[in-house]
């Protein structure tokens, strides 16, 4: 059978033990990568670290709830695909996801006939390419970018901050955010930066990032388009 979510990552959270171990079995063998959290603030460390393209979240866990998870990582991230799940419907917890445009809500127990469709929906409002320019693109299935159908080859840093100004397209990403996401716990100069900046801008074919003074960078772009 074809495998939909093979070229996918996914982090899935849950607090019970044994639940998590049956379902994350799962995910470990029909995702390309899967990722398995049993609280909130593990979950939040492993989404900074990994990015995965879907998160399925309990609500009720220790530390950190499901829906304090969606609330931290929508601050940065409108993209992530995110699906809550709950032994209970709660309407409390319902009028508060509102804002976090979740994919779907789903009550206990995880079954192939309530998680596959929220799954499937999850997948297909991920873009497969984004084209930057004519014959070039990234490629979100694996977070290469290419020139001609060729990867182009990148240090981890460029790779980094060149992902994240694609998944923050129409935005300035700050040098704030720049030193979070790709120095991580290294500490960031301006002139690490901007040579980083300046060795990436020799290997693409085009000029697509731009300055925002004393804020920080974005993509420059004339006709995007996905695939």
């Amino acid at each position: 059978m074809n495998n939909k979510f093979k070229d996918f990552t996914i982090l899935y959270v849950e607090d019970d033990a044994g639940v998590r171990d049956i379902n994350f079995s799962m995910f470990k063998r029909i995702f390309k990568h899967a990722y398995e959290a049993s609280n909130g603030e593990i979950a939040y460390q492993l989404y900074i670290k990994h990015k995965p393209d879907i998160i399925v979240t309990d609500i009720k866990m220790p530390k950190i709830n499901g829906i304090e998870l969606a609330k931290k990582i929508r601050v940065k991230d409108s993209k992530t695909k995110i699906i809550i799940t709950t032994a209970f419907n709660d309407e409390k917890y319902l009028l508060e996801s509102i804002e976090l445009n979740l994919e779907r809500y789903l009550i206990k127990p995880l079954t192939k006939r309530n998680l596959f469709p929220a799954l499937e929906k999850a997948i297909s409002h991920i873009p497969q390419k984004l084209f930057l320019a004519e014959n070039f693109y990234f490629d979100f299935r694996n977070s290469l970018f290419y020139f001609e159908n060729n990867a182009i080859e990148m240090t981890k840093k460029e790779l980094l901050f060149l992902t994240l100004l694609v998944k923050n397209i129409d935005k300035i990403v700050s040098y704030e955010d720049i030193e979070e996401e790709v120095w991580g716990y290294e500490s960031m100069s301006i002139s690490s930066l901007r040579t980083t900046i300046g060795c990436l801008r020799k290997k693409l074919p085009f000029n697509i990032i731009s300055n925002i003074s004393n804020m920080g960078y974005k993509l420059k772009l004339n006709d995007t388009c996905t695939k």
